[in-house]
């Protein structure tokens, strides 16, 4: 059953409703960076900081004995899912366009490179824009190259990346269900 959060619905979250209605045999939880600061002040109404969302993360996934657990997000989500995925020890990351690298004014700097808290056991697969050289856009390429040193990183190059078009294709699913090993 899927868990709803502060913050997490339809409008802010694209794939919220599918996912839900998609995956009804797994716990699905979703949240929202209502501060939009890419999660460095905490979960709205949980955490204040990146470490006491890491304690409430490890919380959720203590309570259960799941056989995978996923970390998924796009943009400054997929930066949280590749931050908190690393932290957690999670099996997998599946993260579309995301920053690698934060703005250190905005962030705590040790979170500020991921380079840096990259771990050896999770597998981290990242969806990225080829299309996208621009270093200045956020969603370039180069944010995945990155970390794209560790072994444990497959980066999946797109020529556009449009995620409607991944969701109403089935290749949103498809990427999904090849990280849960289905």
């Amino acid at each position: 059953m899927a868990q709803r959060f502060p913050g997490a619905n339809g409008a802010n979250f694209e794939f919220l409703n599918h996912l839900s209605s998609s995956y009804t045999n797994v716990d699905l939880t979703f949240f929202v960076d209502k501060k939009k600061c890419w999660y460095h002040k905490g979960i709205d109404g949980l955490t204040n900081t990146i470490d006491e969302t890491v304690d409430y993360l490890n919380q959720l996934i203590n309570a259960k004995e799941y056989k995978h657990v996923i970390f998924m997000g796009s943009s400054g989500g997929g930066y949280a899912s590749i931050l908190f995925g690393s932290l957690c020890n999670v099996q997998t990351v599946l993260a579309f366009c995301p920053q690698t690298i934060h703005r250190p004014q905005m962030s705590d700097p040790k979170y500020h490179d991921l380079k840096r808290i990259i771990n050896k056991s999770t597998k981290y697969i990242l969806h990225g824009d080829v299309l996208n050289k621009n270093k200045n856009d956020s969603h370039n390429i180069y944010e995945c190259y990155n970390i794209s040193e560790y072994k444990n990183v497959q980066i999946i190059e797109h020529k556009g990346l449009n995620f409607k078009h991944l969701r109403d294709t089935g290749c949103y699913k498809k990427y999904i269900n090849s990280a849960f090993g289905f």
